[in-house]
């Protein structure tokens, strides 16, 4: 579960629970060949590359509650840049690499926060509803795309970084997952329970359905090409 593509192409990072825990791996899409980057007990999720492809950003709670690390895989080290009792995860990276969105219930309620990739101090940055989460930034790096449930539904929505506006996008109830185009035009997500995908531009003129001949379908990721 959990995919996230390498900037490159050639590499996904993913969560496993073959052994009935979960682990994340890195694995080459055409060799197969696998590493396993943590299997830490407790939680062992989310994760993210980084803009140049050196650094994973995950959620572990090795250390008691769900945090954000960054894994840099060169030097194969870890480092916490979030730590908080409440839940941190889902974090995502701004185009830059300066900056990385996460989901936290700090507040009382799943919002998002940014923080500099070399930790300091989160900042929320979603206000509007009970609940905003999986955050994905935008190519550009000016907006986010992320679940808000709204009237207790869950839509897929942008938020623009510098006015703080919301924009509500799909019609569905149970959507989830979004992830943009590389180009930026469309955003890609689970609907309908997770037994469908859908897309959507980022006007909200344009959706498509996507049909995959599975049951189940969740987690959406776009691959950079």
């Amino acid at each position: 579960m959990s995919p996230s593509w390498s900037p490159n192409g050639k590499s996904i990072a993913y969560v496993s629970f073959e052994k009935r825990h979960s682990a994340i791996f890195t694995q080459d899409i055409w060799t197969g060949k696998r590493s396993r980057i943590a299997a830490f007990p407790g939680i062992n999720g989310a994760p993210a590359w980084s803009p140049d492809g050196t650094k994973l950003a995950l959620t572990l709670s090795k250390d008691g509650n769900p945090d954000i690390y960054i894994y840099d895989m060169n030097r194969r080290q870890l480092r916490r840049i979030v730590k908080h009792y409440a839940v941190d995860t889902e974090p995502a990276w701004s185009p830059d690499g300066k900056t990385i969105v996460f989901t936290s219930d700090r507040g009382g309620s799943p919002q998002l926060y940014r923080i500099s990739a070399n930790a300091g101090k989160a900042k929320r940055i979603s206000f509007e509803g009970d609940y905003n989460a999986a955050a994905d930034f935008s190519p550009d790096g000016k907006l986010i795309t992320l679940v808000h449930r709204r009237s207790g539904k869950y839509f897929i929505a942008t938020l623009d970084l510098s006015n703080k506006q919301l924009t509500v996008l799909s019609k569905g109830s149970q959507d989830e997952s979004p992830t943009f185009a590389p180009n930026g035009s469309m955003i890609l997500y689970a609907t309908n329970a997770g037994t469908q995908l859908a897309a959507v531009s980022i006007d909200g003129r344009v959706y498509q359905h996507l049909t995959v001949q599975a049951d189940q379908v969740r987690e959406p990721a776009w691959g950079p090409d």
